[in-house]
């Protein structure tokens, strides 16, 4: 197949997967957590597995993409078999009837998507080229947010109604999980070869053996960390009585995913032709500031319109922040590499994302969402410092 037909392919497929995986962001972003909350009353260790659980599965993509190079898998139909086992384990959490069943399938449905992460990224650099990318990318992320808007009303508006139609809710992401696959499985892509894989141990040697790269995973650490700990902790701020908000399930679906995904879908497109024309500091802290705003501006209110657009600037960071996560390492990396590099960044990104929410819950038990979310702008305003002082390196 032509380059230029490969290309064409995998942008018409991504397109028709990504309302599908809108449904699995928006349910496992905040409704597995609500239902955790309100449903099965779990205490903080629990909730913090869960809002935890889709990093880690990152920790996991070295060893998996190890396994599926040895066996020559195709990334497309390895992914489109991540996407059937979640679909599966996600029957179990429906119906599942205790908090620790509940538990260990939602965690374990996330664990199994989280391995698509550089799959997707190893078609991407090999199906378009590099100075696409960002705006090939742009349209399956704005599907994506609508239908993550579309469905968090119809969740927050079910559950309100009755916190025992979750099972409904999930039914729909089972039917999301299985179309998801079926499409990802035609998306044209090359097996996966050990030579350019490795093994996870050379994988990882590549923070130390290439300087560069383990700086700035180490200064994403710090702004993951800033950021990642303060997002359970959104849903504790609202849902929580004690904390003086106590807000309704539609709500808490309309404030932490209407409102930013609305505002990734306005920004998205912007964002993309941003990674493809500026340099990569300036995009990456851009960014920075607004997630900095954003985390200020909605821990120190309890007004809704500023609440609202304290998640506009969260939403469109992610927006922006979604494109760069996925792409940036394709910036450094040789494109026969660059699924090595991505499963170290999202191995480390499955590091933080599995230790922030204990983090954010250890802070918020000894004291109060306001003190995490200060914690959070410490560490994001040190990180963009960090960014600013590799400004001018020459591989930049």
């Amino acid at each position: 197949m032509k380059a230029a037909d490969r290309a064409a392919a995998t942008y018409r497929y991504d397109k028709l997967r990504a309302p599908f995986y809108g449904i699995l962001e928006a349910g496992w972003g905040t409704f597995a957590l609500i239902i955790a909350i309100r449903h099965f009353d779990a205490p903080e260790t629990y909730k913090a597995f869960i809002a935890g659980a889709w990093p880690m599965g990152f920790l996991l993509t070295p060893l998996t993409l190890y396994l599926l190079a040895k066996l020559r898998s195709r990334p497309s139909l390895a992914s489109g078999f991540m996407f059937v086992l979640s679909a599966l384990l996600m029957i179990g959490a429906t119906f599942a009837h205790s908090l620790a069943l509940f538990t260990v399938f939602i965690i374990t449905s996330q664990i199994a998507t989280g391995q698509h992460g550089p799959l997707a990224l190893q078609i991407y650099a090999e199906n378009y080229a590099p100075s696409e990318r960002g705006s090939r990318m742009t349209t399956p992320f704005i599907l994506t947010a609508l239908s993550a808007i579309l469905f968090s009303l119809l969740g927050g508006w079910l559950l309100d109604a009755s916190i025992g139609y979750y099972q409904i809710l999930f039914s729909i992401m089972v039917v999301a999980a299985a179309i998801a696959a079926w499409l990802t499985c035609q998306i044209p892509s090359a097996p996966l070869s050990p030579e350019h894989i490795g093994n996870p141990w050379q994988n990882l040697s590549l923070i130390w053996k290439d300087r560069f790269f383990g700086y700035l995973l180490g200064t994403w650490m710090l702004l993951g960390l800033g950021n990642l700990i303060t997002m359970p902790i959104r849903v504790e701020y609202l849902a929580n009585p004690k904390y003086g908000i106590n807000a309704d399930n539609t709500m808490i679906a309309f404030l932490l995913l209407v409102v930013p995904s609305a505002a990734r879908v306005l920004s998205t497109k912007m964002w993309g032709r941003v990674f493809d024309k500026l340099h990569l500091i300036t995009t990456r802290n851009v960014l920075n500031v607004c997630f900095l705003l954003g985390i200020g501006g909605f821990f120190f209110t309890k007004n809704l319109v500023i609440l609202t657009l304290a998640m506009t600037l969260v939403g469109l960071a992610t927006g922006g922040g979604k494109i760069i996560w996925s792409l940036w390492v394709t910036r450094i990396a040789p494109d026969e590499k660059a699924s090595s590099y991505m499963t170290i960044h999202m191995a480390l990104t499955g590091v933080r994302g599995t230790l922030a929410p204990f983090i954010g819950y250890w802070i918020l038990s000894r004291s109060a969402p306001a003190q995490v979310a200060t914690v959070g702008m410490i560490l994001i305003t040190l990180s963009i410092v960090l960014f600013e002082l590799v400004r001018g390196h020459k591989r930049l």
